[in-house]
């Protein structure tokens, strides 16, 4: 992966391929029946001879029909009793973008790209780089993806690239040269959330000294990515599911309703269906966001990757840099807690301190010791030697330490005390 503030997506190396069509009910009696269209029309409706049967008293025997059309579909109302509506209009007919959601009697139906697991020859795509197969095939995913209106749920470890992926999508599809807009859902609590994402008026709380607008306004257009959605205060949740639903919101202290248009690209690293069994995310929000996740691997999951990577890395950093066979073969026996992200810091540390003093010496293979105790002290080594470069960088902070690595602090303890590392040694 490199860096995706810098780096561009050639989007004309992916030729667009008709995508079939997933139809998804995310909410009335039927909720989570699905149907794949995978060629021509289907009919969506009460009679037993539909491709999509629901038990909504409110819809009609045939109701709709769906037509495959390339990255959007056709949609008709065939006469209904009740009437098709999107984003809260009667339509007839209508081409919409795969992602969209229709409403049919009580029933919400979303026409979604069907996503397969096929793996693409690439080993890279815009800022993504990875020549594993789980690579491979995530790449494909955001090809097929990517292209559509869909909206997404990006799910893996901190530090895996998940914002990379999702600036991927936006510049594969037609919001491209839309904004591309990023909130951090636990970086502010109460009040100042709702402001940041919806925006305020002058004199809505105090320091509101005018009017604003928020990152829903920003991305009017784009894309927003949520980022760590799971941590959204639960109060907040209905308000993100009316724009997702209609696209309408009202900023704070204001009674006015504004619109806005976006693709929506959520992240997390937390077990989101836990969290609705705990009462603490909606379930309606979450069938919502659920409809298409994308699993993002661990580095740990793909170590062949480690040495492109680092390479990578290295020459965003210098142009001409080059490391050494024994540097590569160390950081790829490493398991990698922080993921991607501790890598760039770690090949950025390299660069600066050298190999020295950055990774631990190879082990003599004239010692006659055995292949695992080697490697496990070799690791070893190798984990002390980036636990004292992490302190030393931060004089001693391990709050600092454990941010930058990409890690948990408690994680972070976990590792000082095992290698009997002590941080105030390091305090200046």
């Amino acid at each position: 992966m490199t860096d995706p503030r810098t780096d561009t997506l050639d989007q004309t190396a992916a030729p667009f391929r008709p995508l079939p069509v997933r139809l998804l009910v995310l909410a009335g009696p039927d909720l989570g029946k699905e149907f794949v269209l995978e060629q021509g029309t289907a009919l969506v409706g009460s009679h037993a001879d539909c491709s999509l049967q629901l038990t909504d008293g409110a819809v009609s025997r045939r109701h709709l029909s769906i037509e495959l059309m390339g990255v959007r579909a056709r949609v008709r109302d065939l006469s209904s009793k009740n009437g098709t509506r999107f984003q809260g209009a009667k339509v007839a007919v209508l081409d919409l973008p795969l992602g969209s959601v229709v409403e049919l009697g009580a029933t919400q139906l979303a026409v979604l790209p069907k996503v397969s697991a096929t793996v693409t020859p690439r080993d890279s795509l815009g800022p993504l780089l990875g020549r594993s197969e789980v690579m491979r095939r995530l790449f494909s995913q955001l090809e097929q993806v990517g292209p559509t209106d869909a909206s997404v749920l990006l799910h893996g470890e901190t530090g895996t690239g998940k914002e990379a992926c999702a600036r991927t999508l936006h510049f594969l599809s037609e919001r491209a040269k839309k904004p591309f807009v990023t909130f951090d859902c636990g970086a502010a609590t109460g009040e100042l959330v709702q402001a940041t994402l919806f925006g305020h008026v002058k004199g809505a709380f105090t320091g509101a000294v005018k009017d604003s607008g928020g990152v829903v306004d920003a991305a009017n257009g784009g894309t927003l990515m949520l980022d760590e959605v799971a941590a959204l205060p639960l109060e907040l949740q209905p308000l993100l599911l009316r724009v997702l639903e209609s696209g309408s919101y009202q900023r704070v202290g204001d009674t006015k309703s504004r619109t806005s248009d976006f693709r929506l690209v959520a992240t997390t690293q937390h077990d989101l269906p836990s969290r609705v069994k705990a009462g603490a995310f909606r379930a309606d929000l979450y069938y919502r966001l659920s409809a298409i996740v994308l699993e993002v691997p661990s580095l740990k999951q793909r170590l062949e990757d480690v040495a492109p990577l680092a390479q990578s890395f290295a020459r965003n950093q210098q142009a001409d840099a080059v490391l050494s066979p024994s540097a590569l073969a160390a950081l790829s026996a490493w398991q990698w807690p922080g993921n991607v992200r501790e890598l760039k810091n770690v090949v950025e540390r390299i660069l600066a301190l050298g190999e020295e003093a950055v990774l631990p010496r190879p082990p003599d293979a004239g010692t006659g010791e055995d292949f695992h105790v080697a490697r496990e002290r070799a690791l070893a080594a190798f984990e002390r030697s980036y636990l004292e470069a992490l302190l030393t960088r931060h004089q001693g902070s391990a709050a600092a330490a454990a941010r930058e690595a990409g890690i948990a602090r408690s994680y972070l303890y976990k590792m000082l005390e095992q290698h009997g590392v002590d941080p105030a040694k390091f305090r200046s």
